[in-house]
């Protein structure tokens, strides 16, 4: 499996706090048989230490990859950041470059999580028209979709790609993102489902049972697209296939 959504360095955000919770997250990601993540720290761009904050990501990353490998742990991690859009971030990217995948195109990005849908497309759109790829992060906890989980369809129809929760499958994040993330799944709107991974205890990249539940509900090649095929296909900057 690939999962291009974890806080997995760490000291840089609410993620891993320490080396040891970074591999101890590495271990469980490996043994519940992913073999590549991303590690995507939260990025705010309203910062005016923002250069400053890339350089410690990049620190933090090669780092971890270091010892990953000096303990044989086979997870292989790769570059990414959950850019926070807004303002802000457009500014930034007037003059500098934006951390997608792999330092590719495809960006993460999120939300706060009242957003409009009409703010949300805005400021999509504006990363879209500078080349940019979107991948928006957990789609089925934003309120505009909450409430009306057929807007999902809006941002699909536009090109964004949705990354589902496995902690919304699991109704972890309460009832409305458990049906905003069924509707998701259900319609074929998802283009790869993450774990989110903050620690290694309540919010772990254990996705084993999220394969699982995916092959049962939503077909039984569910879990291959969105936890294998797209989430490699945006690593090689490419399309994806629909579910």
């Amino acid at each position: 499996m690939i999962d291009l959504h974890m806080h997995i360095l760490p000291g840089l955000d609410d993620g891993a706090q320490s080396m040891e919770e970074a591999v101890e997250m590495a271990q469980i990601a490996a043994e519940c048989g992913t073999e590549v993540c991303a590690a995507t720290s939260h990025g705010r761009f309203d910062r005016q230490d923002a250069g400053e904050y890339i350089f410690r990501y990049r620190k933090a990353l090669k780092q971890l990859q270091a010892e990953l490998k000096r303990r044989g742990i086979g997870l292989d991690v790769r570059s990414g950041m959950e850019l926070l859009a807004d303002e802000s971030l457009l500014r930034y990217a007037e003059s500098h470059p934006l951390p997608g995948y792999g330092g590719g195109r495809f960006l993460l990005t999120e939300f706060y999580f009242d957003i409009s849908l009409r703010q949300a497309l805005e400021t999509l759109d504006a990363l879209m028209r500078k080349g940019y790829h979107i991948v928006l992060a957990h789609p089925e906890r934003y309120d505009f979709i909450k409430r009306q989980p057929e807007n999902a369809y809006t941002l699909y129809r536009e090109g964004v790609i949705l990354q589902v929760n496995a902690g919304s499958i699991a109704g972890k994040f309460g009832r409305g993102a458990f049906r905003a993330a069924d509707h998701i799944l259900g319609e074929g709107l998802a283009g790869l489902v993450a774990s989110d991974a903050h620690d290694a205890f309540t919010r772990t990249p254990d996705l084993e049972e999220t394969e699982r539940i995916l092959d049962l509900y939503y077909g039984i090649d569910a879990s291959g697209i969105l936890l294998e095929e797209n989430p490699r296909r945006i690593l090689e900057g490419r399309g994806l296939d629909e579910l």
